[in-house]
């Protein structure tokens, strides 16, 4: 049975269409913390590019695809079985993330390495002692822009631990752990590939909950300070009365009764006393009377003037 996004006939708004939920597989990643994490890879994305280029002198393209978030048996299943696996720590987050890249691609980025063309049919095997010792100064740049694109979630000491031929022998996580897989396109010349960055969640979880509170923080700061900017900028365009008074007298009940049409007070004020200057029973300042053209004024000066 399904539901159109037309209004019924009693006027409520139908819910829309039911969708498939796999509850072995419990959505942990919140929003927030995918966004955080996406912004990180296309950040690694973008400087995993100039260093493939640089180092393998080819135009060279690493793009992400998606972030994603699985079981670490899916992972696994999934991967091609022609492919080298990166196994890394993250220190100081806890346990270890792998990185798998095509074999024929990493293949041709050797090829690179040595000075070759890349074109040529490259061979189907593992890799060399000396083959792995290139792959993994090229990997070891390649992390140190991995540490720099993960400081907005956590300060990282990425460091390789072992290339693997075959997934299946590393244990990240089990079975059906959850784990955050970030895919990307990965373009060495005219070849065309994927590589996967696999981080378990319970590596990143700790380390997203804290960057999600700093950014809370950091935007409700934000949103006091353009409060109180605006509460000033009211409170600077409110009109108030403003008073200029002598100091005042002090008159029994029976004199004030005396008072008749003509009778002079005398105040008491100095001449040489400066006027208060007083709003709302408040005095904030000092003055002298004068003139503006033909207009009364006040001249605010300091309170020790004479």
């Amino acid at each position: 049975m399904g539901y159109s996004d037309q209004a019924t006939s009693t006027g409520r708004r139908p819910r829309a269409g039911a969708r498939t939920y796999d509850f072995r597989r419990p959505v942990r990643l919140a929003r927030e913390d995918a966004h955080l994490l996406k912004v990180a890879m296309q950040t690694f994305g973008r400087q995993g590019t100039t260093v493939l280029t640089t180092s393998l002198r080819a135009v060279s393209v690493l793009s992400l695809i998606q972030v994603e978030e699985m079981s670490y048996d899916e992972y696994l299943s999934g991967l091609p079985e022609a492919n080298v696996c990166a196994v890394m720590s993250l220190e100081p987050l806890q346990g270890k993330a792998l990185m798998s890249l095509d074999l024929s691609t990493l293949m041709v980025m050797i090829d690179h390495l040595l000075g070759g063309s890349g074109l040529d049919e490259q061979p189907e095997r593992q890799l060399t002692d000396i083959e792995q010792t290139l792959v993994r100064h090229l990997l070891g740049r390649a992390l140190r822009e991995l540490a720099y694109a993960m400081e907005p979630i956590a300060v990282t000491r990425p460091q390789l631990l072992t290339l693997e031929s075959n997934a299946q022998f590393v244990q990240a996580a089990a079975a059906t752990d959850p784990v955050i897989v970030a895919r990307m396109q990965l373009a060495v010349g005219e070849r065309i590939s994927t590589m996967d960055l696999c981080m378990p969640y319970a590596m990143l979880q700790p380390a997203l909950e804290q960057a999600t509170r700093a950014q809370d923080r950091g935007e409700k700061q934000k949103q006091r300070s353009a409060a109180a900017a605006k509460t000033t900028q009211r409170l600077n365009d409110v009109e108030v009365d403003v008073s200029i008074r002598f100091d005042p007298i002090r008159m029994s009940s029976s004199q004030i009764g005396r008072l008749a049409v003509g009778d002079v007070i005398g105040l008491g004020h100095r001449t040489s006393k400066p006027l208060e200057v007083t709003s709302a029973a408040s005095t904030f300042g000092y003055a002298i009377p004068g003139a503006s053209g033909k207009q009364l004024a006040a001249l605010i000066v300091d309170p020790g003037e004479q």
